[in-house]
């Protein structure tokens, strides 16, 4: 998501900065004592910040939090709404789900990390862990791949 005309004010303002200093999702995030993934998709509008992140954020990109405070409580709630397949499965329609609603993110922090370029899927090895919790055990899904870079000619 490259187009940030058609986001909030909000995140406009915050992915200017970010590029204007050169600060990472990483780096930011670490400000905040948030995932990068997390701080990405607060930066795409896919999540809401606390009245501590909004403060944290004019702090650190030099904002004006009131402003910054007024342009999230303008924009709303973050639209979650996504546009997925019918899947219905519910164990397959959660992670539909979760690469539709933070698949900007994640596309940023990897991009960011490993410079532009294409996750290759007939070279994907995935792993599925179970991760005990008591009663509600949680799954923790692995998905690790050959990433190649775009190529300049």
């Amino acid at each position: 998501m490259n187009n940030i005309d058609s986001l909030p004010p909000a995140c406009s303002k915050l992915l200017h900065e970010k590029s204007r200093r050169k600060l990472s999702f990483a780096q930011i995030a670490e400000h905040l004592s948030h995932d990068e993934v997390w701080t990405a998709a607060l930066f795409y509008g896919r999540a809401t910040p606390t009245l501590k992140d909004i403060h944290a954020l004019a702090d650190m990109l030099n904002l004006s939090p009131q402003t910054l405070e007024d342009d999230f409580r303008t924009a709303g709630p973050p639209l979650r709404e996504v546009n997925i397949s019918s899947a219905t499965d519910p164990v397959i329609y959660p992670f539909q789900e979760a690469i539709a609603l933070y698949g900007p993110a994640i596309r940023s922090v990897v991009v960011e990390k490993m410079g532009d370029g294409a996750v290759s899927v007939p070279d994907m090895k995935v792993r599925v862990e179970k991760v005990p919790r008591g009663r509600d055990d949680n799954v923790r899904l692995i998905l690790e791949s050959k990433y190649t870079l775009y190529k300049s000619w």
